[in-house]
C-alpha cells in the first residue's frame, strides 16, 4: 500500500493541515447513510435516478434528489444530462469518488467482520448497566 500523500507535507504544512480537521470534516460529510450507499452503487456504474432509488430501496425521491446533489456539490458524483425527449440524467461516481470507494470497502471489511462482536459488547454492557 502506498504511502499517503499527506505524510510527506513539510511538518509545518502537516501541522496546519490536521489543525484544520479534515478527517472530522470528511466524517461530518459522510455520516448520513444514504450518502455511503449511493457512492457504494454507483461503483462501476452510471444509473439513472429511478435504477439508483431502485438499487437503493427505502429512499424517497426527494431524498435521493438531494443526496446526489449533495455529492456532486462534494465532487464526488458527476451528472450526465443528455439531450433527448423526455430528458435523461444519469449519474456516475467521478475520479475522487471513485477513489473513496476503496477506503468504503475497507470499512464494509471491518464491519463484517466485527459485526457480531459489537453487537455482543453492546447487549454485554447493557446487561451490566441496566438504565
Amino acid at each position: 500500500m502506498a504511502t499517503p500523500q499527506y505524510k510527506t507535507l513539510p511538518p509545518d504544512e502537516l501541522r496546519n493541515l490536521e489543525q484544520s480537521r479534515p478527517f472530522q470534516k470528511m466524517l461530518g460529510r459522510l455520516s448520513n447513510k444514504w450518502n455511503v450507499m449511493v457512492i457504494r452503487r454507483l461503483k462501476g456504474k452510471n444509473l439513472r435516478p429511478s435504477e439508483l432509488r431502485r438499487d437503493i430501496g427505502d429512499i424517497s425521491a426527494k431524498v435521493l434528489t438531494q443526496t446526489l446533489r449533495e455529492m456532486e456539490s462534494y465532487g464526488l458524483v458527476e451528472r450526465t444530462v443528455f439531450p433527448v425527449i423526455p430528458p435523461k440524467v444519469e449519474y456516475s461516481l467521478t475520479e475522487l469518488g471513485d477513489s473513496l470507494v476503496f477506503a468504503l470497502d475497507a470499512l464494509r471489511d471491518w464491519a463484517m467482520d466485527n459485526n457480531a462482536k459489537v453487537e455482543q459488547a453492546i447487549e454485554t454492557y447493557a446487561a451490566e448497566n441496566p438504565r
